[in-house]
């Protein structure tokens, strides 16, 4: 069975395999939990994981499982596996409670978590391949792996340091306290003081528009002045500040606003990484453009 040269049915074995692995390790461990790995804990995992990808390549001539693992028999398994898992997490609501056992907390869920490392290994043993033998033919290889890499590695380990916290401010009061998703009480650096609460409703009283004009102080001294809508946020400091909620029983005259703040300080690796894969689709493009043919 595992004769060499492996090819794709070995890359859909292996896919298989860790399948089972991580629904034994879902049964046994229970769902991971990613806000173990922050700051610095996964500086140190990305610092680790860079010395194995290096190892793994610098040993790719004596150990056959990791150049097999830069070429298509490898590739389009994790692909099909990858690809499989993600659309079934499109169809299912992701929910942080009830859904579907496992599968509607996707990103929690073992088996999807170790097919993308595996897609994200894959990538980055390629990106580091195309990078040694520059040329400049490998540039669309080179951004598409290394988008992937850069991507996954963000939003996975940079996961753990996100933060969404709600906070109430009440007209004229700069309050710097928010909750988070616990109930715990934590103060996140800035304080926001409701100025005014504005309400726009249709003919039946119902809600059309809801902001909140604001004023964000810092503990660097800024003084933020702003609106802030529901899907329009305010962004100070890192965080990025929502309308949230209000006084339902008192609607255009709440005297309270709710504001979700959301930091996330990976996240721009994340576009990085897209841009990245973007920019190696498009130079792929240029260089498969067919050649004006001399006359």
């Amino acid at each position: 069975m595992w004769t060499k040269p492996w090819n794709m049915r070995e890359g859909f074995l292996l896919g298989g395999g860790l399948l089972l692995v991580g629904l034994l390790l879902q049964v046994t461990l229970g769902p991971i939990d990613w806000s173990l790995p922050a700051w610095p804990v996964n500086l140190v995992l990305l610092i680790f994981l860079l010395v194995v990808i290096g190892v793994m390549y610098a040993l790719r001539r004596k150990v056959y499982a990791f150049e097999w693992m830069m070429h298509s028999g490898a590739a389009v398994p994790c692909l099909v596996y990858a690809a499989g898992l993600t659309v079934l997490m499109g169809l299912l609501p992701q929910v942080r409670m009830g859904g579907v056992p496992w599968l509607s907390q996707m990103l929690q869920f073992w088996p999807f978590v170790l097919i993308w490392t595996w897609m994200m290994v894959i990538s980055a043993l390629a990106a580091l391949n195309h990078l040694l033998r520059w040329k400049v033919k490998e540039i669309p290889f080179i951004l598409n792996h290394l988008g992937v890499v850069v991507a996954i590695v963000a939003a996975t380990l940079g996961s753990a340091d996100m933060q969404t916290l709600q906070l109430t401010a009440f007209t004229g009061e700069a309050e710097w306290r928010a909750v988070d998703e616990t109930g715990r009480m934590v103060e996140p650096g800035i304080a926001i003081e409701l100025r005014q609460f504005t309400m726009e409703e249709y003919p039946d009283h119902s809600p059309k528009r809801f902001a909140s004009d604001v004023t964000v102080y810092t503990k660097d001294g800024k003084n933020v002045s702003g609106i802030v809508e529901v899907n329009k946020p305010l962004k100070v400091n890192g965080w990025k500040i929502y309308q949230y909620g209000y006084d339902v029983m008192r609607g255009s005259n709440s005297s309270y606003s709710v504001f979700q703040l959301v930091r996330d300080p990976w996240i721009l690796w994340v576009y990085i990484g897209i841009f990245m894969m973007l920019a190696g689709a498009l130079c792929l493009m240029f260089f498969m453009a067919p050649k004006p043919v001399k006359s």
